[in-house]
């Protein structure tokens, strides 16, 4: 049944407009697509027109994320899945779609409230390359922009809506025990070969985001990172490490809405004919040391 292939975009709100665009240019490497008139702030990591949109408002959180099908026929079978099991949606208006850099999209929510959208027809870039103001190069292509990990009060409904209304594989399980908080419990869902594009979590945050990953081409271009992120004086929220489920080897830096950045490198791939489901206890094999920010 799956219908969605990739991570196509993500929208957040923020008033913090002037300090992402130091955040992103210049710690993350990403480029500035577009300003809207509005104030949006559109970023690029590829040859997508736009991956990341930052939205004027207060609530510093994520507004929606966008899920990517590779043909208007596997939208359609999306829509048609729905509405077997009675799951309102809505149609993207042109200029909605435009808006988005999309042909088409539809609008849902899912176990949480959170806004999902659909799309197809993703506009491209080849004409004007994505340059890095860093020089570094990101991993996506049919792997998608990266993955998004959302923490949530309906933890059993929103693992069955996304694996089993939406298709999701679950690539494994994590455990996560940090001081100062109550043990949780971490799904990691695949919708490609990238290892995972959501993590869902019963982490007990005050925000629905927790991060998002950028996967770099290079281990140097982690480093790089990691020392432009200190000498800018950004919160280290984890520091270098190696996870034990995908083995990335990241760290993970606070944004300047109070959610994090996993900035990484080295994830293995998922073969689904060879792949089988695991539980790790630990999510890292070494490093990540957690240094909580002084607001949590």
């Amino acid at each position: 049944m799956p219908h969605i292939r990739a991570l196509g975009y993500v929208g957040f709100e923020t008033l913090l407009i002037n300090e992402w665009k130091h955040f992103a240019t210049e710690i993350l490497g990403l480029q500035i697509g577009e300003e809207l008139a509005d104030g949006t702030l559109v970023l690029r990591s590829d040859s997508y027109k736009a991956r990341i949109f930052l939205h004027p408002g207060p609530s510093e959180d994520i507004l929606y994320a966008g899920w990517e099908t590779f043909k208007a026929e596997e939208l359609q079978a999306l829509r048609d899945n729905l509405t077997a099991r009675g799951i309102p949606f809505t149609e993207g208006s042109e200029s909605e779609a435009r808006a988005r850099c999309v042909l088409e999209l539809i609008r849902f929510k899912d176990a949480d409230g959170n806004v999902v959208e659909a799309f197809f027809g993703a506009t491209e870039f080849q004409h004007e390359p994505f340059i890095s103001p860093k020089g570094v190069t990101f991993i996506t292509g049919q792997q998608g922009f990266g993955h998004i990990v959302l923490s949530t009060d309906d933890y059993e409904g929103q693992v069955k809506f996304y694996h089993e209304t939406l298709g999701f594989l679950i690539s494994d399980y994590n455990d996560l025990l940090l001081p100062g908080r109550p043990p949780a419990h971490i799904t990691f869902f695949h919708v490609n070969g990238r290892h995972h594009s959501l993590a869902l979590g019963n982490m007990p945050l005050p925000k629905r985001f927790n991060h998002f990953m950028l996967e770099a081409s290079s281990l140097d271009d982690v480093g790089f990172a990691l020392d432009r992120a200190k000498n800018a004086g950004a919160h280290i929220l984890m520091d270098l490490g190696r996870h034990s489920n995908d083995k990335v080897i990241s760290f993970y830096v606070m944004t300047p809405s109070g959610w994090a950045v996993e900035f990484g490198w080295g994830s293995l791939i998922v073969d689904d004919e060879i792949w089988h489901v695991t539980h790790h206890p630990e999510p890292s094999i070494w490093g990540h040391k957690f240094t909580p920010p002084a607001h949590i």
